[in-house]
């Protein structure tokens, strides 16, 4: 499960923070990769955005877990707080506090070869972009307490884990309101996004996590690179 919601959490940053990921070379409906191309030119820019976020992993038989978190994301250093759990990348590296546990794990944010229990948004790029998914416009609809346009995205792989992502995206504006992954297990990943906050004011030290301020945290350093 950790895997699965580290790598649904990353493709939503990938969407709403300046790499959209699903522009994919082949694509299926012009409308669609017209809505595409509008959403990455209005991500293109290099501000840094809050948004507040919830994300529901809904089981299948079993109550949703619901967890609230905040983003803070400028270029490609972001910071995500999810409760329980934070991601703090400077654009080089990551770091992944688990605050329960009182450790907090080390990554390459550009990933390496071999490492297979972590995925970084370099490596999400590249499986999402590279034409294994085609996609089309899905309908309108009302999500957030806005109107929508639904975009689906369906994988040519019928072994993928995934069988549908579903992106919503605000019909007055280029701007993510939801971001659905529907997995074969029948797991459903939400990310809303809740509110968006830009320009905000950041500092380099809060893209990176500090130690020194966590007396008697564990640190392991996953990075082979």
């Amino acid at each position: 499960m950790m895997k699965m919601t580290w790598q649904f959490i990353l493709s939503g940053l990938l969407i709403i923070g300046g790499h959209y990921l699903l522009i994919a070379q082949d694509s299926s409906d012009p409308a669609a990769q017209k809505v595409l191309t509008q959403m990455k030119k209005h991500y293109s820019s290099s501000t840094s955005t809050a948004y507040t976020l919830r994300m529901t992993v809904a089981v299948p038989e079993q109550d949703p877990q619901i967890t609230n978190g905040k983003l803070v994301q400028q270029g490609e250093q972001y910071q995500l707080d999810l409760g329980q759990q934070a991601w703090y990348c400077n654009g080089k590296t990551v770091w992944i506090h688990l605050k329960d546990q009182k450790e907090v794990q080390v990554h390459s944010a550009t990933g390496s070869a071999g490492s297979e229990s972590f995925l970084t948004p370099k490596s999400i790029l590249n499986r999402f972009d590279n034409g294994s998914y085609i996609y089309a416009m899905g309908g309108t609809g009302v999500e957030n307490k806005q109107a929508v346009r639904y975009i689906d995205f369906k994988p040519r792989d019928r072994n993928d884990e995934f069988i549908k992502l579903r992106l919503s995206v605000a019909s007055k504006s280029p701007e993510v309101v939801k971001f659905e992954a529907f997995s074969r297990d029948g797991i459903r990943y939400t990310l809303d996004i809740l509110n968006v906050q830009s320009p905000v004011k950041t500092t380099a030290a809060q893209f990176a996590f500090d130690a020194k301020a966590h007396p008697g945290i564990h640190v392991e350093d996953l990075r082979i690179d």
